[in-house]
């Protein structure tokens, strides 16, 4: 299944004309293997996938497929022995699948979402496990000292997007694009990413798309 209203294969028809081979995209909160998954689609075109994922589920369901992931939270600093919030959801269907923990698990779960979690508390599991948490600097510099640039960041991690934002040095790496999971479509989201050069392209809720200025489309 691909990701949530095809936000993979619009970003690659947009910016890379179906490109296969070469093209490097990294994921933080690579959640299963295929069911709304970012990079599935991206893999299949033979790009170089960085995947970060500390939910050991799912880190387990990509290793029996034979793909690389780093079991990492990721955020704006490095810490081990740091709390995770595994939610499984129960008997949950989304976009025509069953989610699992999908929603929700995260370092911490946030206000707003801590809401929505209460409303479903009768359908919902909370299993707190220990993880290491990593800056994105820090993952990319250990295990992929070989990428100077990125094509694509995809960030899903239910309400720290912009703790991951905090912890990667956009300036270095220079993606050309940038999925980033916005569920209640905070300002400071766009905030961040127009600091740093970037903009605002499209948003296909719950995902905001955002391009470098320097090859931002023109507006209409």
């Amino acid at each position: 299944m691909a990701a949530e209203h095809d936000v993979d294969k619009l970003v690659q028809a947009s910016f890379f004309n179906g490109a296969k081979e070469g093209g490097v995209l990294v994921e933080v909160g690579a959640a299963r293997p295929s069911y709304l998954s970012i990079s599935e689609s991206f893999r299949s075109l033979g790009w170089t996938i960085i995947a970060v994922e500390p939910n050991p589920v799912f880190c387990e369901e990509h290793r029996k497929l034979g793909h690389e992931i780093l079991q990492y939270a990721c955020g704006d600093h490095d810490e081990d022995e740091v709390v995770f919030y595994i939610v499984k959801s129960i008997d949950a269907v989304y976009m025509g699948g069953d989610v699992s923990y999908e929603s929700w698990s995260s370092l911490g779960i946030r206000d707003r979402y801590a809401e929505v979690v209460k409303t479903v508390e009768d359908k919902t599991e909370i299993e707190p496990v220990r993880v290491k948490l990593r800056t994105l600097d820090t993952i990319m510099r250990e295990h992929a000292p070989e990428i100077s640039k990125i094509d694509v960041l995809a960030i899903d991690v239910e309400g720290w997007e912009v703790e991951v934002l905090k912890g990667f040095s956009l300036d270095r790496y220079r993606p050309k694009v940038a999925i980033i999971e916005n569920l209640f479509l905070d300002g400071a989201y766009e905030e961040h990413m127009k600091r740093n050069g970037y903009e605002l392209w499209q948003t296909h809720h719950p995902n905001q798309i955002y391009v470098r200025t320097d090859i931002a489309p023109a507006r209409s």
